[in-house]
């Protein structure tokens, strides 16, 4: 088998939306079930600091979960802020986030994953995930039952480099080095198209709007068929 995939993750395999406003959200009702505040108040507040924000640097300290998630609370500690949450509070609502997310419980395959992975698996292609998420993706991907149509799950969270700094792409070629054929599949032109084409990988865009032109697309999964031989 010389033929390999990367496919990534939320927006192409799996979707949820506002994941990170709705996990604010609902640790905000845990807390004051009460609470005003809405989850359309979460989605209106800008959190910066995200390493997906700033592919062009590394993050190669950050690659332990303990770590990682250090520096993400500090920022959901400013969105809550933000929303006139006391910093006490806000301090001890932002560690909830992290088992919120890892849970995988928002998370949601579109209907043409699992049979394009199948069918792509049955035709001799090794299956791998290449996302900028958190270090708990994994883990969601196994609760998503993908395991079984897939070799690996690759997240920036536990590399240190965010698509589409050519650093997380090598570092993926390194690792799977057997193959001579191989696919990114994903939604964003940059960080799944623009960035593996830098470095030699071949791409499809979709579930996308075209903005620019791209030499694959497709609007869904099952036509990657067509394209991927």
């Amino acid at each position: 088998m010389d033929k390999l995939i990367f496919w990534d993750f939320q927006g192409t395999l799996a979707h949820n939306e506002w994941m990170l406003s709705k996990a604010l959200f609902k640790v905000l009702c845990k807390y004051e079930p009460y609470t005003e505040i809405g989850i359309e108040d979460f989605k209106k507040i800008s959190l910066v600091g995200f390493p997906w924000q700033q592919p062009e640097k590394e993050y190669v300290n950050l690659t332990s979960s303990d770590a990682w998630w250090n520096h993400i609370e500090d920022i959901l500690i400013k969105g809550y802020i933000k929303l006139n949450i006391s910093e006490e509070k806000a301090a001890i609502y932002s560690k909830e986030i992290r088992q919120v997310l890892a849970s995988g419980e928002s998370f949601q395959l579109y209907e043409d994953t699992i049979e394009v992975l199948q069918y792509f698996m049955k035709k001799g292609y090794s299956n791998i995930i290449l996302s900028n998420h958190i270090p708990e993706l994994p883990k969601i991907v196994e609760k998503l039952g993908l395991s079984p149509y897939i070799i690996d799950c690759i997240s920036s969270a536990n590399v240190g480099y965010e698509k589409p700094n050519p650093k997380i792409y090598h570092y993926a070629l390194k690792k799977h080095c057997n193959y001579s054929d191989i696919w990114m599949v994903g939604d964003s032109i940059l960080a799944d198209v623009r960035g593996p084409e830098h470095v030699g990988i071949k791409a499809v865009l979709v579930r996308s709007n075209i903005e620019e032109t791209v030499r694959y697309y497709s609007k869904d999964l099952l036509g990657v068929k067509e394209i991927i031989k």
